[in-house]
C-alpha cells in the first residue's frame, strides 16, 4: 500500500477511477502508434513495458491532480466524483499523484536521455495547466492539446530518435481532436468554472460560441485525415477505419451545434472517435 492510503476492497473502484483508465490506456495506444509508425516494428517486451507505464503513470498524476484543483469546481459540476464526493481525501489524492509522477519520470528515464526530456518536459506542461493555464481558456486547452500528441513523439524517439512526417501528421490530428474535445468540455463545466474564475469559451463567449469554437479543430482534423493515405503514407487498412472515426465525429460535432447542452455526451464520445482514429494509424501502418 501506499503510505497513508488504506487500500480496502470497496475503495479501490474510486482509486482507479481517479487515475482516469480510459485516458491512460489511449495514452499507452498512442505510444505503441509512435513507436510503430516510426519504425514498422513493434517494441520489444521491456520497451512496451516501460513505455506503458510511463504513459498510464504521467496521465495518471496529471488526472489526479487536475481533480485536486477543480475539487471546489467539481462540488458544484461534479459532486459524485471521488474527491467532491469526500470518498478519496485530498490528502491521499495528492500522495497518489507525486507516486505516480514518480514512477512515470524514473520508468521514462530507464528508456534514455530523450525520453526523459520529453516526460519531463509534456509532464511539466500538463502540471503548469492544471495549477494556472487552465484559467486562461483556449490557452490551457492548447497546453493539454499538446499533452495528447506528446505520446506520438515520446514513441517515435523511443523507436529511432527521431519523429517522421506521417507520425507528425497524426500527432497534428490528434492535437486538433483533443483541442476541440477540450474546448467542449468546458460547456458542462461552464456553471463551476464560472464559480472559480476560469476563463473557458463557454465562461466567457457562452455555451452556443464553445460549441462552434470546439467544433473547427474537430472538423479540421476530419478535413486532413484522407491525406495519410493519398499521401501514400499509409495503407488501405487505414481509409475505413479513420472514415468511421470521421463520420462520427461528423456526427457528435452536429449535435452539439444543434444542442450544445450534449456537451457532456459529445465529449465521451469524441474520446471514442479518437480511440477508433488511433486504431485506424495503427492499422494503416501495418502494410
Amino acid at each position: 500500500m501506499l503510505r497513508g492510503i488504506p487500500f480496502k476492497p470497496l475503495r479501490m473502484r474510486d482509486l482507479l477511477r481517479i487515475t482516469r483508465p480510459p485516458n491512460g490506456v489511449l495514452m499507452i495506444v498512442a505510444v505503441m502508434v509512435g513507436y510503430y509508425v516510426q519504425s514498422a516494428r513493434l517494441p520489444n517486451l521491456t520497451e512496451s513495458f516501460l513505455a506503458s507505464v510511463t504513459a498510464y503513470s504521467l496521465t495518471s498524476s496529471s488526472m489526479i491532480l487536475n481533480d485536486i484543483v477543480d475539487r471546489h469546481i467539481d462540488a458544484v459540476s461534479n459532486p459524485d466524483r471521488p474527491i467532491p464526493s469526500g470518498r478519496i481525501s485530498v490528502r491521499e489524492a495528492w500522495v497518489m499523484a507525486a507516486f505516480l509522477g514518480v514512477v512515470g519520470l524514473a520508468s521514462a528515464a530507464l528508456q534514455g536521455a530523450y525520453t526523459m526530456i520529453i516526460a519531463i518536459g509534456f509532464y511539466t506542461l500538463a502540471t503548469l495547466y492544471n495549477v494556472y493555464l487552465k484559467r486562461r481558456g483556449l490557452v490551457g486547452n492548447m497546453a493539454v492539446s499538446a499533452s495528447i500528441a506528446a505520446p506520438y513523439i515520446y514513441g517515435a524517439v523511443l523507436a529511432e530518435g527521431s519523429v517522421g512526417l506521417t507520425v507528425s501528421v497524426f500527432a497534428l490530428m490528434s492535437f486538433l481532436a483533443g483541442l476541440g474535445r477540450e474546448i467542449v468540455k468546458g460547456i458542462p463545466d461552464v456553471e463551476g468554472d464560472a464559480t472559480k474564475g476560469i476563463r473557458t469559451i463557454a465562461v466567457t463567449k457562452g455555451v452556443k460560441a464553445a460549441a462552434r469554437v470546439g467544433a473547427l479543430p474537430i472538423l479540421t482534423a476530419v478535413v486532413i485525415s484522407p491525406f495519410p493515405y493519398l499521401l501514400g503514407m499509409v495503407g488501405l487498412l487505414y481509409l475505413p477505419l479513420v472514415l468511421v472515426a470521421d463520420a462520427g465525429f461528423v456526427y457528435s460535432t452536429a449535435r452539439l451545434l444543434s444542442n450544445p447542452s450534449t456537451g457532456l455526451r459529445v465529449k465521451k464520445e469524441y474520446l471514442l472517435w479518437m480511440g477508433i482514429a488511433l486504431i485506424a494509424f495503427l492499422s494503416g501502418s501495418a502494410v
